[in-house]
This record gives structure tokens, C-alpha cells and sequence, in this order.
């Protein structure tokens, strides 16, 4: 998932919908969508010439009225047997079944005495999904509908109903429906937010699986994060928007819409994407009114591509609007300007389509639900907005579960007060701080816990952290079987045992212990130190290597195996291994000498007289420490220290901070390498980042004991871990 931090904040992310107010359910309860609408079919007998099939009358979505006159029915008379068969082209996902037969026994129109539905893959061999007997008994001159459901839900390419009926009988025949499996949890998915980037490396099979899976767990709605990149004039479409150019392989737009034509699921289009705006805001009026501009011509190309596909439904401002970033009522009003001129361009192409916001809220820094109700609706009252599609913010680590309730209240209640036509959904976040899967079980119960304030949820999302093509399979199981039972496992897997570690040098200790079984299958293990939870392995291989270790150190160990739910093992028995002692550097080569960067920190986080890196002060665990430089990127970016002559090297090393609660994250990885002239580098090595609690803190990114290593520049490029800060200090080169 793309996601943007600000100092103080995460900019969680997205969420998908439809709206009940323009013809699409709103509630997460209600019948999944018929996917034979619009599908053609085969009939075994051909219908009678006086009550004929006028052409797809079977998956129209017209239902016939009570009058043998209605030109919405097909006949057939004295047919024992007939079958209708449809061929969905790609294996479909679908649990229930419903005909309507229409009876008048003063005119010889009677009901069948069976239907069958059944389904096959290779239109040779069929099963049986159910059967009903004669429906109807005690009325007359009605339409009776034969509905049934198989067991569980089926997947199939074909599906055929046989009719059998008595003899010297009409047999009248309108709607058949077939329909995608309906959750019995009270609160579920109905849909995902897809980013373009992965979409583009998916094989036109991945395509089609992914839609399969989202079809299996009941899903109707997938939204494309963005079309356009404004800031790097890009699209993911052959556009026709002059000055930009496409930056995917593969026309994601059509693609998406294709598969939303073919799986009857409804697609969302969301306009432009642009970095920019987490640093501007509303705050440059000029940069907002170019994006206005840009987000009409963008939204004016895609209509006039894309507009006939049948599953274009909608489009999304992609925007991210905040209580922090947008403090006051100018900053509001600016908001709502924006809104309201695309928002109308918008109507002007597409009248009946709803445009979707996906607005996030911050918890602390004395900001209130009271504001928040404040500013959406000042909003509100004058954005003509269809549906705010509320991000939770569990998995950024916005908020707790136990606060959803009050924020989500308050968003309801700016709805009510301000504008009562727009709706609002539930944007669950399945994902958590390290950007793995959420675990079911927290996911259930922060759906829950909004439930009285949303009429759907969506996710961001289940494609990235949920769909079997991306994570691990089990969280797709896990999940699906709450979509069906609406609960979710409970069993604990088993304990780790035979924990047992060896240090093989000064920084390293290397774990193994006898794998966990689990009745649905172990995810992966957490690792614990010295009492503190310090990595999670999503991998059911029992070992780790623990690295970056302070040499001379006893360290204490145990083990904890998880599933999918989130269930949890007990710890396994703990063990102490010993770093031995490492060789001390005594001498600081980079003490005091220059240095350039590929990016400059930023202005509220600057590099003091460009000299915090090699003065010998180093910050502490805060971020206000001066001794830090911050850079808000996930871009990587680089620092060359000049040693002023070719030094022997035997060690290197970089401080860096983690301050969670505010996205000062540690890299993902930083390299060393060096060079004798300052143009052609030789890496030494690369530490990747090194398991740690959660806590603030400090940490050196090591290599030492460096052998036949030597040069006049050294480089540090550092490669953050996600869209948030890294904070640097002290860059030291010993030997």
C-alpha cells in the first residue's frame, strides 16, 4: 500500500464503496448481485412461438408481471424436460439459486414439479448444487419463485437449470438468478482497494484468480487507487492527456474494467495521484487549483475511454484530507472548493455515478471527535460529497479498536447534521505496522465496532495483505471462514519446543526450535528478547538469526508461534546465549571531516552547519534532539564522507532513531561501500534492519572486522523502510 506520513502523523490509507442513493446496496447485509445479469444462455427446447424468447429474457433483470400477456415470459407446452446453460467463460464462485415460473390453472400454466440446479467445468459431467420439488401449493395466477442454496459455495465454468414439468402442462419461465456467496458474518467485506503498481505485474490469469478469490469471500466492489501521477505527469493508461505518459506495461484501466465486466463486480476509478499534496496540502491555493484543472481533464479522459464499460460505477478523489493538516476554517474551505468544482465537472460527464472521499482522523496531539464533527460539516455543507469512506486506522496505528466507535459517531453525526444524502463506510485497514497482514480476529472486531455508524465496508486491502496471490494462503482461509461462519477460529497452535541458540560472532545469535502445528496451519513466529517482542517472522521455518548485537552481552530468548486468526502459543521455554567479545577501533577516521548528500534534510529536521554526521555529538532517543537530521521520503538517498586520503577501514556504522508513535521509522536497509577516486564504488556490505521492540531508541547499523577494505570516500545510502521518516545522526568510520 502507497501511504504518506507527516511528523506527527501516518496519512492512513483508502477504502472502496457504492451508494444506496444511486441505485447500489448500501448495506453489508443485503443480497450479493445476480452474476447471470446480461449473460447469454442455451435452452435445450426452444420457447413457443406465441410466448417466444425475445432475446436474454432469462438474465435481463426484467421480471415478468402477473399476466400471461406479459411479453417477459417464455413458453413451453407438453415439455417433460427442458435446461437452460450458461458459460461463464472462467471458472465463478456462487452458493444461490432462484427461477421464477409463473401459475394459472384456469389457463394451463402450471409450476414444475422439480428444478435442479446444477454446475460443471466441463460441460460434460454436471452436480447437483440443489433440487426443489413443486412449489406454489395455495396460490394462483402469481409468479413462484423456486430458490434454493447448495450447502456451501461451489465454483464452477458452467451452470444449468433443468426444468421438469408435467405433461400437457404450459410452463412459463422469466428471471433466473445465480448468486455469489452471501457472509454470515454481520459485518464483512464487500470489497478492496487495488493499487495499480501490483495490478501491472499480475499475468492475465492472476487477473482472473484474483477476482475468483474475491468473488469466494462475497466481494462486489474493487476501487483503482489512481490513474495519473500529477507531480510525475504519469498515467496507467494510454492517455490522451497532453504532456503525460504511461508507466505501467499494461493499460491497468481497461483491464480492471474488463474484469469488473466479466465478474459483474462494480469498479471504482480514482483520479490522480501526487505526492505533493502531504507536503502542500491547502495551504498553497495555486498548486490546488492546478490539481483542480487536472483532476477534470483526467476525469474527462477517462469517460471518454472507459465510460460504456458496463462496471465503471464510480470514482474517487484520492486527496487524503486530515484534522492536523487541515486545522481551521480556511483550510476547510479550501478543501471544500476543491471538492465541490470536480465533484460537479464530474456530475457533468457521469450524473448518476457517486464520487468517494476517504478522509482519515488523528487521536492525539489534543485533537477531538468534536472537531472532527466540526470540520466535516463545514464540509459537507458545501461539497457535494456521496460517500466519506471513513479509514479506521488500526493497521496505521492511528487509533485502537476501542476507539473507533466515538470517531465513527461523530462522522455520522456531521452526516446527519449537514448533509444526510451522503453515506458512510467503513475503510478497514487489514494490515499492520510492519505491513504484513492484520490478523483476522483484530480485523473482525474493529468491523464491529463501527458497525452502528456504516452501511459497507471495503478494505485496504484485501488484495495487498489478504488475497492468497500476494501473503500467506492461510490468512485467505482464515478469513473466508468467517465470511461464512462469522466467527473466527480459536485454536491455539502449539507450543515451540527445543528451543536453542549459539552466538557465532560478536554481533550475531542464531535460534532454532522444533516447529508449531496448528489446526489451520502456524503463519509464523515472534521473537522475544529479553522479555520484548523484537521480530515477527511471517514464515513457518523454525529458526532465526538475530543480528546487530552489542558484542559481550548475555541475551535472554523465547519463542511464540501465531495463525492467521491471531491466535497465539504459549512461549516457549527461554534460553541465555552470550555474544563474545568483538575487537574495539579506536580511532575515528571521519571525526570531524565534510560530507555531501543526495537529499537534504528536511527544513523542520536540518543538518546544523552541515556538520551533525561526523562532530562527535550523538541524539538521543527523542526527535527533537537537534543531533538529528529528518528526511520524510521513501526514497533512498545516500551520504559521501570525504576521509581527505585512502584510510584503512575496519569498521563503519550509522546511528538512526525509531520514534513509532510519530513514523520516525529505521531504514530497511543501509549499505556502505567505498571508493579512492569518488566516482567508482565498492560496496562492503549491506545491514539490513535489525530487530528491535517497539520502544524509542537508538540504533547503530554495523559492519565491522572489515578485512582488505580501504578508499578516501566512504558512502552510506539509506533505503527507508515505508513512506515515513528516518532521523540520521552519527556516520563513523574506524579503523
Amino acid at each position: 500500500m502507497k501511504r504518506s506520513f507527516s511528523m506527527m502523523i501516518c496519512m492512513c490509507f483508502l477504502v472502496t464503496l457504492v451508494l444506496n442513493t444511486l441505485g447500489v446496496s448500501g448495506n453489508a447485509e443485503a443480497a450479493s448481485p445476480n452474476i447471470l445479469l446480461g449473460k447469454t444462455y442455451s435452452s435445450s427446447v426452444a420457447a413457443n412461438a406465441t410466448y417466444p424468447d425475445s432475446g436474454g429474457e432469462l438474465t435481463d433483470g426484467v421480471y415478468a408481471a402477473n399476466l400471461l400477456a406479459d411479453a417477459g415470459w417464455q413458453a413451453r407446452f407438453n415439455s417433460t424436460s427442458y435446461s437452460f446453460t450458461v458459460d461463464f467463460s472462467v471458472s465463478r464462485t456462487f452458493q444461490s439459486f432462484k427461477a421464477n415460473f409463473f401459475k394459472y390453472t384456469g389457463a394451463g400454466v402450471e409450476t414444475p414439479t422439480q428444478v435442479q440446479f446444477q454446475y460443471s467445468n466441463d460441460n460434460i459431467a454436471y452436480t447437483s448444487a440443489c433440487t426443489l420439488s413443486q412449489q406454489g401449493a395455495g396460490v394462483d395466477t402469481t409468479a413462484v419463485p423456486y430458490s434454493c442454496s447448495a450447502f456451501s459455495p461451489v465454483s464452477a465454468r458452467y451452470v444449468k437449470m433443468v426444468v421438469t414439468s408435467a405433461t400437457s402442462k404450459w410452463s412459463f419461465i422469466d428471471e433466473w438468478e445465480v448468486k455469489r456467496p452471501a457472509g454470515s458474518a454481520s459485518a464483512i467485506l464487500s470489497g478492496s482497494f487495488l493499487q495499480p503498481d501490483l495490478g501491472d505485474q499480475w499475468s492475465n490469469s492472476q487477473w482472473t484468480t484474483e477476482f475468483q478469490k474475491m468473488e469466494e469471500a462475497g466481494m462486489d466492489h474493487l476501487f483503482l487507487q489512481w490513474t495519473a501521477n500529477s507531480k510525475l505527469n504519469t498515467t496507467v493508461y494510454p492517455s490522451g492527456l497532453s504532456g503525460y505518459t504511461q508507466n505501467t506495461t499494461n493499460d491497468v484501466v481497461s483491464k480492471t474494467l474488463s474484469m469488473g465486466n466479466q465478474f459483474g463486480m462494480d469498479i471504482y476509478l480514482g483520479l490522480q495521484l501526487n505526492e505533493d499534496w502531504f507536503v502542500n496540502y491547502t495551504n498553497n491555493a495555486t498548486w490546488l487549483s492546478n490539481e483542480t484543472t487536472k483532476a477534470e481533464n483526467l476525469a474527462q479522459d477517462l469517460w471518454t475511454k472507459y465510460g460504456s464499460n458496463a462496471s465503471f460505477k464510480g470514482w474517487y478523489l484520492s486527496f487524503e484530507v486530515d484534522n492536523w493538516n487541515l486545522p481551521t476554517s480556511v483550510e476547510w474551505d479550501r478543501m471544500a472548493t476543491f471538492y465541490d468544482t470536480v465533484i460537479d465537472y464530474i456530475k457533468t460527464l457521469s450524473p448518476n455515478l457517486p464520487v468517494i472521499v476517504s478522509p482519515f482522523y488523528n487521536t492525539s496531539g489534543g485533537l477531538t471527535t468534536t472537531g472532527w464533527q466540526t470540520m466535516w460539516e463545514y464540509i459537507l455543507a458545501r461539497a457535494n460529497i456521496d460517500v466519506i469512506a471513513l479509514q479506521d486506522g488500526i493497521g496505521a496505528g492511528h487509533a485502537t479498536t476501542a476507539q473507533l466507535a466515538s470517531w465513527f459517531s461523530a462522522t455520522k453525526t456531521a452526516i446527519q447534521n449537514a448533509r444526510p444524502a451522503t453515506a458512510l463506510w467503513d475503510d478497514a485497514e487489514t494490515f499492520n505496522l510492519d505491513f504484513k497482514p492484520m490478523d483476522i480476529k483484530l480485523l473482525k472486531d474493529d468491523l464491529a465496532a463501527v458497525s452502528s455508524y456504516v452501511s459497507k465496508y471495503t478494505s485496504f486491502s484485501f488484495n495487498h495483505y489478504i488475497s492468497p496471490q500476494q501473503v500467506n494462503p492461510l490468512y485467505f482461509t482464515t478469513y473466508k471462514d468467517y465470511f461464512s461462519t462469522g466467527s473466527v477460529e480459536s485454536v491455539v497452535p502449539s507450543t515451540p519446543a527445543g528451543l536453542s541458540g549459539s552466538a557465532p560472532n560478536s554481533m550475531t545469535v542464531q535460534l532454532s526450535w522444533t516447529a508449531s502445528t496448528d489446526n489451520t496451519g502456524v503463519v509464523g513466529y515472534k521473537i522475544y528478547r529479553n522479555s520484548e517482542l523484537v521480530y515477527t517472522s511471517y514464515s513457518n521455518t523454525a529458526s532465526y538469526t538475530d543480528t546487530q548485537l552489542n558484542p559481550s552481552t548475555s541475551y535472554t530468548y523465547s519463542v511464540k508461534a501465531f495463525d492467521a486468526a491471531g491466535n497465539e502459543s504459549a512461549a516457549s521455554s527461554t534460553i541465555s546465549v552470550s555474544t563474545p567479545a568483538g575487537t574495539t577501533y579506536a580511532t575515528n577516521l571521519s571525526s570531524g571531516k565534510s560530507y555531501t548528500t543526495t537529499m537534504a534534510a528536511d527544513a523542520s529536521y536540518p543538518d546544523t552547519s552541515g556538520t551533525e554526521l561526523t562532530n562527535g555529538t550523538f541524539g538521543t532517543a527523542t526527535y527533537v534532539d537537534a543531533a538529528w537530521q529528518g528526511r520524510n521520503t521513501a526514497s533512498a538517498y545516500s551520504f559521501t564522507i570525504d576521509l581527505g586520503s585512502s584510510k584503512t577501514i575496519k569498521e563503519v556504522y550509522a546511528d538512526f532513531l525509531q520514534v513509532k508513535s510519530v513514523y520516525v521509522l529505521l531504514p530497511q536497509t543501509v549499505t556502505f561501500s567505498v571508493s579512492s577516486t569518488g566516482t567508482s564504488y565498492t560496496t562492503i556490505g549491506t545491514v539490513n534492519k535489525p530487530a528491535v521492540s517497539s520502544s524509542d531508541q537508538v540504533k547503530k547499523y554495523r559492519l565491522t572486522d572489515l578485512s582488505s577494505v580501504s578508499g578516501r570516500y566512504v558512502k552510506v545510502q539509506v533505503t527507508p523502510a515505508s513512506s515515513a521518516w528516518t532521523f540520521i545522526d552519527e556516520i563513523q568510520v574506524r579503523n
